[in-house]
Parts: C-alpha cells; structure tokens; sequence
C-alpha cells in the first residue's frame, strides 16, 4: 500500500518514458532544490525560495484493505492483544515467521480504535528507520514534493497523536529507540521475528495454533466440517509442526488435491509432494516469486512476466494454501516454498525477461514514484540476479531507469541501496560511464540530506559512498536472510549472520557490524551505543524530575511455551506519551547508516535558581562492533569466540550468506595492481581468521561495556543537572572501558601485522594492511579522547565499517 507522498505538485513534470522533477530538501538552516532528470540524473542546488509549510492531516486513516477471509483460530490473542494495546503506548508482537504476525496486525489496526488523531499502518519490511519516519510523515502531513531534514523531520513527527502499525519491522534497538523517539506523542504496534530490548515496548510472543484453532483453520480451508477421525489427524498433525498456520494451510491443501488428510510419516515429503500436483500456472507462479529472495510483486507484474492473464486469483489461491504472502503490495514466496521450487527448477527465473520487464514498467508514464518505492527490494533483487547471472547490463539499466522515480517517492535509503545495486552491476562490467552515472547520484544524495563531501580526495569519497551505498542495500534484505534463517532452523542450520542495520548479504553498514549468530541460533543485536542526551534547565521554571531507568515487564507469551529471559533495558531506552523535554541531538547524522554520538556530560556550578547542562564533551563520538561474516570457505563463527574453517563448500552452502552483490568489492578496486591470487589459500587467511575471532568477540563485548558506561554516566549527569541529585557522578569507570577497548584493537593489531608478514597473495595482504590501519586510527581516537576528554571527542563507526568491508574483501581473497 504505497503511501500518498503527494508526488503530483506543480513542480514535478512526467513524460512517456522518464520523469523529471524538482525536490525541496532539507530545513531553515539547509535548504536543496533537488532537480531530476532521466537523462542527466539528479542535481542539488541552493533553495531560494520558501520552504514548504506541511499541513497535517486530520484525521488520518491509511489501513490495510480487507483480509480475503477472516482470521481463524486466533481469538485469545487477540483479546490479549486488544488488552495489551490498550494499556501500552509500545506493544510488539514477535515470533518465527510464517506463524501469523502480519495477519493478526492487520487485524487489530482494522478493528482497534484509532488514536487520537487517527491510525496509519505501514509494511516496514526491509525500511531503516529514516525511511519509516518519511512514510509517516508522507501519511500524516500535506507537503507536496518535501523532504525534511532529520530535525526538522522529528520536530513535525513529535506532534503527531496516532496509532502506528508496523509491519516486520527489522530495526536494531538503536534505530527503534530513535524512530519511537521521533514519535514520541504516537502509539506504535509492530511485528519483528526477534523479542526488542527496547525500553518501554511491552513484548507479546506470538507462537502455533492451539490444536483446536489448527482443525479449525484446516476446516476453513476445506470449507466444509472435519469428521471425528480427521478431527483426530489434524490435532496430532498441528502439534508435529508447531501449530504453523502456512504448514496447517499445505494439509488442508493436501487433503484437497490428493487422497485425504497425510499422516505424520507424509510431513517431510509434504511439500514437494504439494508442488507436483499443482498445475503448471501455478508452479510459474511459485518459481517466479521464488526467485526474488521475499521480495514483493504486484498482480501486474506477474502477469507481464508470465504473459498470463488472471494471476491474481491463482495467486489468491495459493495464498489460501500457504504456498504465498499477500501483502498491500502485492505477493511474495515464504522462503521454504522458494527453496523448494527452485530446488526443482535447478535454477532461478531468467534474469533478462525480469530487468526487460521492470524496466519497461518504471518507464512507464503512469508509472509513480510510490509504485516504484513499494518494489524497490524486487528491483534490488532483479538488478542482483542480472549481475549474477552474467547479465550486468540489463541490471544496471534498470537501476538507471528507475532511480529517478525512486529519488522522487523520498525514500532515500531504498533509492541509496537501488544506487549501490547499479553501481555494482556497472562494475562488474566494467561500464566506467555507469559507475560514474551512480556515482554522482551517490553524491548528490549525500548532497541533498546535508552530508557533504566526504573527503576531498575523489578516491576514497568514492569507496565511502560505495560502503555508504553497500550498507544501505544490506539494511533493505537484511530480513530475507533473516527468514530464511528461521525457515530453516527447524532442520538443524546454525551458522547464519543477521546485518545489525536493519536488515542481508555481509554488507555491513556503516558505524553497524555484522554480528555472529551464537550457538542456539537467535541473533545477537549490534554493540552500539545511543545518543547521549542533556536537557537544558532554564533558570525559572522548576527542574525536571530525575530520570529514572524504565522497570522492565514480564513477557506476555501466548505460545505456552516456557518463560522467556527479561531483556537487558537501556537507560536511554523509555518512551512515554507525555511530551519529553527538549533534546539535543549530538549525531547529526540523517539515517541508521551514520553512527550515533556518545560522550561525556560535564558541570559547573549553578548560577541563578537551577542547574546548568552542558554539552558533551566533543563533537561525536561512537563505537561500532566488528564481526566475522559467515560465508562459504570463510570461517563460520558458531559460538562465542568459536570459529570452524569450512572447507566442505557443498555441505555449508544451504546456510551460508552472501557477502553481496557479485563482483561488489568498491570502486577502489579499479586501482590495484593485477591479480597475484595463487591457486591454494593463503597461509595468512588460516592464521589471521581463526586468531581474529575470539579477538574480535573480546572487543564487541567491551565495546558493549563501554557504551553502557557512557550510558549511565550520562544519565547520572542529567540527574544532577536537574538537581535530583548533589553528587556529579565519577567518570572512572568509563576510561576504565575505554583502556579495555584500547586493549582489545592492540591484540588485533598484533595479529594483522603477523598475518602481514606471513600473506603471500598481494590481495591478502592489502586487505590485511587496510585492516590494520583502520585497527590503528581507532586506537589513536580513543588515546586522544583518554588523553583530552574535555578537547575531542571520539567516532570510529568510519573504521569499523572500513576493517568489515575489508573482512569482506579478504573473505573473497581466501577463497570465499
């Protein structure tokens, strides 16, 4: 359900075949005309005139459409749900794909009673939370053709009253807290596969069908009673697949196209079983939608791609089934039937035919920004399996059509992660024009949200950009990777990685890392750190009451399984409906792909009636955990501190991740001196990889311990600015953890200079010494803020995302 983001002011001029179109981004302080072209791309230049006056909407309503049939089995939850909602301005509803999250969602934002300014409800599949706030604020507020800056985004979002739903929200804490932040007056409800340790979200456990609601829902599907005998199956059917409501959909689907109802012995074999029978429509269908990796695609689409007319009611069927999702956007492949499909396919649906296709969509006059914005993860996917598929060009030409459109919907961060796509496809084909198409795209994107230049050396601009781009384009499939994880527990995968940004590929984004999935197989959160806030006291009015750490809530569990552990809080964390006072943003920053600020709250003594607050010692400062990726022939973190040497590629491959787009290795590349690779691994890459494990699990653990000292330091500061209490809090036990991180990157250090002087392959070898530099210039920020708290500050997120993109690298030169 694409949002009405008013793309149809007077400045904007569509014609047959491309689009142009101009864009007011930014505040008061930092205005930008952003002027759009097919043929030339996007150009920013100074707003001179005035700046846009968005005018809210009351009330507001944008809900999802009706459900095809009604919800079965799931009355307690609801109620619990209705209950919960009610008493709890954060609710979360998680659980294991598949189990029903979205269909209960849309249920209560359907039926629930809207907030006092109305209710919006919005699939955040794949969006960081820039991206989502945007929405809302297209949603909420009348502003033609306007993109606000973070600030003054977050000055009209803080006025909004209303009910918000998210769907599968894939955010670490860091970005929820900032969205729910942003929000502050409004109620969210929002569905995600993992519990949020989010302070004030009120948690609820979603798990299987009980065994009476599964015959149920068998017998809805049926459309007729169960017999006493069948009654008996289903039962001990639901309890052998966990009450999974798309797997309690394929035996009613068997009982229909075979010879009844299976037994227990028929569960493995169940769903190849199921697609034999289908007719031959419906096996193009799956394949199709398979081949997108979750990705979404409308009815029109698929009927385009399959020369088919009338696939949205065999789409509609299989729905009914469990064999696909529906979504307001259209349809996607739960990730067992892609797997099976593709299975027995051998291989994915033609690349060409695809990007052909799309391409000629986003041409399209009728074609609108929102459209393109609602399939920007299938035109990710398309543009990757053109790449992979030999076919760079037909990728990079549909990342070139739709990109202006894209730019158009607002939604930056999906647009940036188009733009790493293409430039990728563009590389690795060597079409320099191209890669310098994305890359001036890149860099007026960054022009427009107020990030200037980076460096003013053209070169490593370029390879940020590049990281800045890979990230983005992780954060949008982070969650397809997550589903396949959870679509595959069940059969004894373990060694997966889950991108910390929100969201697929080892493409980490920048100042976030990939983090290793431990032993039981649930992810573990990025170690970063929230943005210190002070609050100004002003000399009259009285001084606020003290802040005091958010209780943390027992998990309401509607699975009946055993309890779940209480979730650590942050101190940071809470998110109340009352307006908070002012705060100060520290980052600066404009999405999740900047990294966010912390530092030290310093005193004086008080004048006048109250207390004064100052600020943080120090323009930024920000510490990113590092991580190992997970990939073939790479070594595979199993645990903490535990690394295996996978050698057996076939046996690793079904559970193995990506590191990105083939051939996506930056623009830097194009700069090394030959390919020295020999056959064999390199001597160093044994070394190096099994020694930097437990290395750098050491450090993300104590950067953890680190940022929660910056943590409570600084909320004891806002206590005694405030007056609530005498004592200034004693800065110890932060360099303390600082001195441990300092630690931490010299073992690192000495182990990159060893596997320095051991590589024999140059590509090896470069990526070790970048490793080692960016190891180095971390060390020097911390010494420097240890040496001069009050004179610097401190933000290695650069560092950090430049050693995991050369992890990446050197997983690819070892042989990954």
């Amino acid at each position: 359900m694409p949002e009405d983001n008013g793309n149809s002011g007077p400045t904007q001029q569509i014609r047959t075949g491309a689009m142009s179109g101009l864009m007011v981004v930014g505040s008061n302080n930092t205005v930008h005309n952003l002027r759009i072209t097919a043929e030339h791309g996007s150009t920013v230049t100074v707003h001179g005139g005035p700046l846009p006056d968005p005018v809210k909407r009351t009330p507001v309503s944008h809900l999802p459409r009706s459900a095809a049939e009604p919800l079965t089995g799931r009355e307690q939850e609801v109620r619990a749900l209705q209950e919960a909602v009610g008493k709890h301005q954060l609710v979360q509803v998680w659980g294991a794909s598949g189990i029903g999250k979205s269909a209960l969602l849309r249920h209560l934002a359907r039926t629930m009673p809207r907030g006092p300014e109305g209710a919006a409800y919005i699939e955040a599949g794949g969006r960081t939370a820039d991206d989502i706030a945007q929405a809302i604020f297209d949603i909420s507020f009348d502003a033609p053709d306007y993109k606000p800056s973070p600030e003054a985004l977050k000055e009209h979002l803080k006025t909004l009253r209303l009910r918000v739903y998210l769907d599968d929200v894939g955010l670490d804490e860091k970005d929820l807290h900032r969205l729910f932040d942003m929000a502050e007056q409004s109620m969210f409800v929002f569905t995600s596969q993992q519990r949020s340790a989010v302070g004030g979200v009120h948690p609820v456990r979603l798990g299987g069908l009980a065994a009476p609601a599964g015959t149920s829902l068998v017998a809805a599907v049926l459309a007729r009673e169960l017999r006493s005998d069948e009654a008996r199956t289903v039962e001990a059917l639901c309890d052998a697949v966990d009450g999974s409501p798309l797997r309690l959909r394929h035996i009613a689907l068997s009982a229909i196209t075979g010879k009844g109802l299976p037994g227990l012995a028929d569960l493995p074999g169940l769903l190849p079983a199921l697609l034999n029978r289908l007719r031959p429509q419906e096996r193009d269908l799956l394949y199709l939608l398979g081949s997108l990796s979750g990705a979404e695609l409308a009815a029109r689409h698929l009927n385009d791609l399959l020369a088919l007319p009338g696939t949205e009611a065999i789409a509609d069927g299989l729905v009914r089934h469990g064999l696909l999702v529906a979504s307001e956007t259209g349809y996607s492949c739960p990730p067992d039937v892609a797997g099976c499909v593709l299975k027995s396919r051998g291989t994915a649906f033609p690349a060409k035919q695809l990007c052909r296709t799309l391409t000629a969509w986003v041409e399209a006059r009728d074609t609108t920004p929102d459209d393109v914005a609602a399939h920007s993860q299938a035109l990710d996917a398309a543009v990757v399996r053109a790449e992979k598929s030999g076919q760079a060009q037909l990728g990079a030409a549909l990342a070139r059509a739709a990109s202006p459109k894209l730019a158009m919907s607002r939604q930056f961060d999906a647009w940036g992660s188009l733009l790493g796509a293409g430039w990728s496809a563009a590389k690795s084909m060597k079409d320099k024009e191209g890669e310098e198409f994305f890359l001036r795209e890149a860099r007026t994107r960054r022009q427009a949200i107020s990030r200037g230049a980076l460096t003013a050396a053209a070169t490593l601009e370029a390879g940020a950009l590049w990281h800045e781009l890979t990230a983005l384009h992780a954060h949008s499939a982070a969650q397809q990777v997550a589903n396949a994880a959870t679509a595959t527990a069940q059969q004894g995968h373990v060694i997966t990685t889950l991108p910390a940004a929100g969201h697929t590929s080892a493409l980490a984004s920048p100042g976030h890392a990939l983090t290793p999935v431990h032993a039981t197989g649930v992810p573990t959160h990025p170690i970063v750190g929230h943005t210190p806030l002070t609050h100004p006291v002003a000399p009259t009015p009285p001084a606020p009451a003290p802040v005091h750490p958010p209780v943390t809530k027992p998990v309401v569990d509607l699975s009946n399984s055993a309890p779940q552990p209480h979730a650590a809080t942050n101190v940071t964390g809470g998110h109340s409906a009352a307006p908070a006072p002012q705060q100060i943003d520290l980052s600066q920053a404009h999405h999740s792909a900047a990294q966010p600020a912390h530092g030290l709250s310093t005193t004086t003594p008080a004048t006048g009636t109250g207390h004064s607050a100052f600020s943080v010692l120090g323009a930024k400062v920000g510490v990113s955990a590092l991580a190992m990726a997970c990939s073939i022939g790479f070594v595979a973190v199993l645990g903490v501190g535990a690394a295996v040497y996978m050698t057996d590629q076939q046996s690793s491959s079904s559970s193995a991740v990506s590191s990105g787009p083939a051939g996506a290795s930056g623009p830097a590349d194009n700069m090394s001196s030959g390919d020295n690779t020999s056959p064999g691994v390199d001597p160093a890459c044994l070394t190096a990889l099994s020694e930097l494990a437990p290395e750098i699990t050491q450090h993300n653990t104590d950067v953890s311990a680190m940022n929660d000292a910056f943590d409570s330091y600084n909320s004891a500061m806002r206590s005694y600015n405030s007056g609530a209490s005498a004592t200034p809090p004693d800065g110890s036990a932060v360099f303390s953890e600082v001195d441990a991180v300092i630690s931490d990157l010299n073992s690192i250090e000495s182990t990159l200079e060893g596997a320095v002087s051991q590589a024999q392959d140059s590509s090896v070898q470069s990526d070790l010494e970048s490793m080692l530099t960016g190891a180095q210039q971390a060390e020097e920020e911390l010494q420097s803020f240890k040496d001069d708290p009050k004179g610097s500050g401190f933000d290695t997120s650069g560092e950090a995302d430049s050693m995991n993109s050369d992890l990446a690298g050197l997983k690819t030169d070892c042989g990954g």
